[in-house]
């Protein structure tokens, strides 16, 4: 015989507003019933209240905003389609990867330029692109917007044998972005390497997508590789993994 372990209390009322928020009685953009009011609807204390609300925060299904309470997320993950991004019809077409998705998908595409500079890159990065230790590149370090609000960060490292003296030491590379500005220099996007996994944000990084504690990031190592297996560049992509989906679509033999 066996006997169910009772659920705390703040557990049971944070199920109970989870299926709200799921069947959509609590849709996106309206604002969570106050602590007050938890208080009062589910008889319990103000100090079960608070880690009720703080349960939700952590399943990402709530959020606070600052002077006016806390709403329900809007889910508008944005769906990053690694097998098409690339796609040299997107070059040929002028347009760069991250704002091909974002309008695709009805949204609105911001891309900021925080700095470029030459550096001498990590030792990750200067094994990935076969590099001497003391070798310089050029950093570029992007933040990604959609609809206003920092969805991505981006740092991509490029050979200074490659970037030197072009147009990927400028702010806009060209149309197309910078795999177009590759081609435009000899170099023919052949194939790419991703490597991804899931972490906790560093503070800053938490800081600067606007992540609520306890959520998790998306941290993906992109490789570009030209017509000669030369690698191209490494881009560090930190993406917030509630608001972002990664599809592969992979070939078989």
């Amino acid at each position: 015989m066996t006997t169910s372990k009772r659920l705390p209390r703040s557990r049971e009322v944070a199920d109970e507003l989870r299926r709200d928020i799921e069947s959509g009685e609590l849709p996106p953009g309206s604002v969570l019933p106050s602590e007050r009011e938890l208080v009062e609807r589910f008889s319990i204390s103000s100090g079960t209240a608070s880690k009720v609300v703080a349960l939700l925060k952590s399943t990402g299904l709530v959020e606070s905003q600052v002077g006016r309470g806390v709403f329900v997320k809007r889910r508008t993950q944005l769906i990053r389609h690694a097998h098409d991004r690339y796609a040299r019809r997107w070059r040929e077409a002028g347009k760069a990867p991250f704002r091909t998705e974002v309008e695709a998908q009805g949204r609105t595409a911001e891309v900021e330029v925080t700095s470029i500079e030459r550096v001498t890159p990590p030792r990750w990065v200067a094994e990935r692109l076969a590099l001497p230790a003391d070798a310089q590149v050029v950093r570029r370090e992007n933040t990604y917007r959609a609809d206003g609000r920092v969805v991505q960060l981006v740092t991509t490292y490029i050979p200074l044998a490659i970037a030197g003296d072009t147009s990927l030491e400028e702010a806009v590379p060209g149309p197309g972005g910078i795999y177009a500005a590759f081609e435009g220099l000899g170099h023919r996007l052949s194939r790419m390497l991703e490597e991804v996994q899931a972490r906790m944000p560093r503070y800053e990084e938490a800081e600067r997508l606007g992540a609520e504690a306890g959520t998790p990031v998306l941290d993906v190592v992109h490789i570009s590789y030209d017509q000669d297996e030369t690698p191209m560049d490494v881009s560090h992509f930190v993406l917030r993994a509630d608001e972002n989906v990664l599809t592969y679509e992979l070939p078989t033999d």
